[in-house]
């Protein structure tokens, strides 16, 4: 009877609390979520060793996901706003990803397979995009957009290449 009391009350509890993010990490793994404001969500998983993974959202309704596999990958999303949409995806070793997005409605993606890739994108405005890709080692990829309705996509293959894109309308 304890146990079926217990078992309501949580639900009763999550039902009223709502969503809230969820993160898992492993073996050394290290997470930092801050998140201020009104129905803002957060969904990571790092599997392998030495991931690093840090967001921070303020504003309402935005929405982040970071899967990290292998070792020492590092990633860092910051977000204010309004239903700002990032995701990163990183598989392999020792690469890094940082997003950072200012405005209303701007999504952004980052996938690096491989070793040492670093992959950038700044987005200020509304209804920005940007997706990069990378396949391969030591590649470097940023983007910077300022203004509204940027679109900018990003892939490379191999070793070696480097893509930097700045556009704006300010």
């Amino acid at each position: 009877m304890k146990a079926r009391l217990l078992i309501a009350s949580a639900l009763a509890a999550v039902s009223v609390l709502g969503t809230v993010g969820v993160a898992e990490a492993q073996s050394r793994n290290r997470v930092s979520i801050a998140q201020e404001g009104y129905r803002n969500d957060v969904a990571g998983r790092q599997t392998g060793y030495r991931q690093r993974m840090v967001i921070n959202q303020r504003g309402e309704r935005q929405y982040v996901t970071v899967i990290q596999d292998g070792a020492r990958n590092g990633t860092t999303v910051g977000q204010q706003g309004r239903y700002n949409e990032a995701h990163v995806d990183q598989y392999g070793r020792d690469n890094d990803a940082v997003v950072g997005q200012l405005g209303r409605n701007n999504y952004a993606t980052s996938v690096q397979t491989g070793r040492r890739n670093i992959s950038g994108i700044s987005q200020m405005g509304a209804n920005n995009t940007a997706v990069t890709d990378q396949y391969g080692s030591n590649n470097a990829a940023g983007v910077i957009q300022v203004g509204n309705g940027q679109d900018a996509r990003v892939t490379q293959t191999g070793s070696g290449n480097v893509t930097l894109v700045i556009q704006g309308d300010h």
